[in-house]
């Protein structure tokens, strides 16, 4: 026992629920010593624990560690059995002194005094990618894969809607249809032809690839990748047919979106085009196909024009990408109609990529989230951009880690509350919908679909940052993402982020991510108390947790109290910590969160546990664009069949010292530099403007024109995109793509074993050894970031 009339520290613990109706406040005074205040206990002061191993003190102690709770505050007091009336007010006033908050959070209870927010998010805003070429591991083929069925459905549970599915990548423009294969997989091409390392038409696919798509949950929202890398003579006629069969196959899931080439800004590197192609050849030829494919297939079904997501790049961050911004794609043929073909922008993006990034990655890295704020800078800019225009903006293909991951950071929980806080932040930057791109190999997928190298199908801790997602977004069509600021001791700098969830422009939940890095061995994780300001509100409200052992786990993550790990086909299993109800104390609602976890507390009801579509609301929205994303700035309207504008855009340029100078100055100097800024622009506009008139010229042999007009099959095919006469692909032009240029194959299976995707369908893009970017060419520094994620000559 402790002795009477020594003093001891004294250090509070935090509320910890341990029990479903009661918390309980915990104390310690020494290595042996606790007391507890609580509805079932009454307060308890020098009891040595240890020498009463059956107390119930020992037993909230083991709950204690338990639940994570760790030292925050420190007190010293003298204990007195003689004045127990006396410990008790002590005791008492030491407790109300340790609930001062370490964090304090005011949110914004209305939409539009909420920062950077988000368009109205789509059901399946946040989605996969699937490489081409990778397809039939995750879908199966005689009979469905049922993790990625269940996985699917899941998601479509809590939001009305399966996540968005883009099918696309490298290998969509290696491949063409042929109605005589009958295999699942893809075979080669006996008698290929087309340029590039990878040729354009190395691979051909069949009708029972379709079959296997079908099997996807029903109602699944696809974009569909096209082949634009191929040109041919019957060019047009391939990708028509494509677009056809791929309609005219699919009765369960639904083609929202078409993606008409894959990356077309490196095309050059890949051999598809001549180092000398630029953004305004682009335009031509996909506004060709474009027209093609509407009047040919998407007009008889009564699909309309705006079905169409250019450009599909890897990048605009580099000087070779800067041609391929939108503020320069609509003053290319992509504006063909003012935008009649346009159903939005699409753009890829990597945060870190192996082989190409410049610096050594690590969890820690990753989770100070200044780095993706940095990093995504110019893919924010880009969002801004497409809104200007009046189309919503997609990022198709992303990842934490490109292409493959990196061992002990993507299959971790790091990577979770990475990926979790990027579809709040990239909602909030006027991103309309989201794509993680998945391939069997790569540790970043959220689950692996296949046994590979002896290790069975699993969930990946990753695809619990989906569900929390999904349950966020939920199934009333009506949410929208603002950014909360937050204010934290300066140990937690940049890995506190908070985000407040609307629903029909009110508050109804807050996400509070805190991504201290912590070691799941570690018996003592540090926690914050937070007070979250919500003046008005009342009654009670639900926290819902996302956590694991620590961010280097890659097992037993939970979300909102479920596993979707212990059932082994991906069905959600209670585990973990339930959902928490805290009382609403004058507008104050005062929770914990350990580091290394995520929480989200919501109001009026649990999250998740509403999952009654408004079909109404949903109609509506679904109706705006493919992903149902609104685009104005209200919320309120969607995205028009033509462009709303193609000029305001902000500038992407820095300030000169002399513009500053100039500015400062208040006069001449200013005035001066800013004519010859104008002067330089239209110089520059000029010549823009050229290439765009000479590129059509050169191209016009190949428009479009009714397929059995004048009596032919519709199409002439002699100077596809603009090159010159007499060379009718660009691989022969004066100018070819040449294998001594020191670019390697963007293609390998090295990390798989396989050899060919004729034995398995393996992806593209592979793992580290990939040498799809390695020595192809200088590697050029983002504009926005630490380093460029794709290698570009200037």
């Amino acid at each position: 026992m402790t002795e009477p009339g020594r003093a001891f520290t004294i250090t509070y613990y935090g509320t910890a629920v341990l029990s479903r109706r009661h918390s309980h406040l915990l104390f310690r005074l020494d290595e042996r010593s606790l007391f507890l205040f609580s509805p079932l206990h009454s307060l308890v002061i020098g009891t040595d624990i240890a020498s009463n191993p059956g107390s119930s003190q020992r037993e909230d102690r083991s709950l204690v560690s338990r639940a994570g709770l760790s030292r925050q505050h420190t007190r010293t007091m003298i204990i007195s059995p003689l004045r127990p009336a006396a410990a008790l007010a002590s005791a008492l006033a030491l407790a109300s002194t340790a609930f001062a908050a370490d964090l304090t959070i005011s949110a914004p209870t209305n939409a539009q005094d909420a920062g950077s927010l988000s368009v109205v998010l789509a059901p399946s805003y946040a989605g996969m990618g699937i490489e081409p070429s990778n397809l039939l591991s995750f879908t199966g083929t005689t009979s469905r894969n049922e993790l990625t069925y269940q996985l699917l459905a899941n998601l479509g549970n809590y939001t009305g809607k399966p996540s968005h599915i883009r099918l696309g990548g490298n290998s969509g423009d290696n491949m063409l249809y042929n109605a005589n294969v009958n295999s699942y997989t893809l075979i080669d091409n006996p008698n290929s032809s087309g340029q590039g390392v990878v040729a354009t038409d190395a691979y051909y696919y069949g009708p029972n690839y379709y079959k296997a798509l079908d099997m996807l949950p029903k109602g699944t929202p696809i974009t569909y990748g096209l082949n634009l890398a191929y040109t041919g003579s019957d060019a047009f006629d391939r990708i028509v047919e494509q677009a056809k069969i791929t309609f005219s196959s699919l009765q369960n899931v639904e083609i929202v979106g078409l993606e008409i080439g894959n990356e077309p800004d490196l095309f050059f590197v890949n051999g598809y085009r001549p180092q000398s192609w630029t953004s305004a050849d682009y335009g031509v030829e996909w506004s060709q196909r474009a027209a093609a494919i509407y009047n040919e297939v998407l007009k008889p079904l009564n699909l309309p024009s705006n079905f169409f997501e250019p450009a599909a790049t890897a990048t605009t961050a580099t000087d070779h990408g800067h041609q391929f911004r939108i503020s320069n794609l609509v003053d290319t043929e992509v504006a063909t109609g003012n935008g009649i073909y346009v159903a939005g922008w699409n753009q890829h993006d990597y945060y870190y990529y192996v082989n190409v990034s410049t610096y050594t990655l690590t969890a820690d890295l990753l989770l100070d989230f200044s780095t993706t704020r940095s990093q995504l800078s110019e893919w924010s800019r880009q969002a801004q951009q497409a809104a200007v225009t009046g189309k919503p903006y997609y990022l198709r293909e992303m990842g934490s880690v490109g292409p493959g991951g990196l061992p002990g950071i993507s299959e971790t929980f790091a990577n979770t509350l990475w990926t979790f806080n990027f579809f709040l932040y990239a909602a909030t930057q006027q991103m309309s919908s989201v794509q993680m791109h998945l391939t069997d190999v790569s540790l970043g997928s959220p689950w692996q679909p296949t046994t590979i190298n002896g290790i069975a199908p699993h969930v990946r801790s990753s695809y619990y940052a989906y569900a929390a997602m999904a349950q966020i977004i939920g199934a009333k069509c009506n949410t929208r993402i603002g950014s909360i600021d937050v204010s934290g001791p300066s140990s937690y700098n940049n890995r506190l982020t908070a985000y407040g969830s609307y629903q029909n422009n009110k508050l109804n939940a807050i996400v509070l991510i805190n991504s201290q890095t912590t070691q799941s061995t570690s018996s003592n994780k540090p926690s914050l108390a937070v007070d979250f300001q919500v003046p008005g509100f009342t009654g009670t409200a639900y926290v819902s947790t996302l956590i694991a052992s620590g961010t280097d786990s890659s097992k037993g993550t939970t979300w909102n109290g479920m596993s979707y790990e212990q059932s082994n086909n991906g069905a959600p299993t209670r585990s973990g910590p339930a959902v928490q109800q805290v009382q609403i104390n004058n507008g104050v609602v005062s929770v914990n969160i350990r580091d290394g976890s995520a929480i989200v507390v919501a109001f009026g009801s649990a999250l998740g546990s509403d999952t009654t579509v408004d079909d109404k609301a949903c109609n509506a929205l679904a109706s705006t664009s493919s992903e149902g994303g609104a685009t104005s700035t209200d919320g309120s309207t969607g995205a028009a069949p033509t462009f709303k504008a193609t000029n305001g855009f902000r500038s992407d340029q820095v300030l000169t010292k002399e513009q500053i100078i100039g500015i400062a100055a208040g006069g001449g100097a200013f005035i001066i530099i800013a004519l010859i800024s104008i002067i330089a622009l239209c110089v520059v506009c000029c010549r823009r403007r050229s290439r765009r008139r000479q590129a059509l010229a050169a191209g016009a042999a190949a428009s479009y024109e009714p397929k059995g007009a004048n009596g032919d099959e519709g199409y002439t095919y002699g100077n596809l995109g603009g090159y010159k006469s007499g060379y009718a692909r660009p691989y022969d032009s004066p100018k070819p793509y040449r294998e001594s240029g020191g670019f390697d194959s963007p293609r390998t299976y090295a990390g798989s074993g396989y050899d060919s995707p004729r034995r398995k369908d393996y992806p593209i893009e592979m793992e580290a050894t990939s040498p799809r970017f390695a020595n192809a060419a200088r590697h050029q520094s983002d504009n926005a970031s630490a380093g460029s994620r794709r290698p570009l000559i200037a």
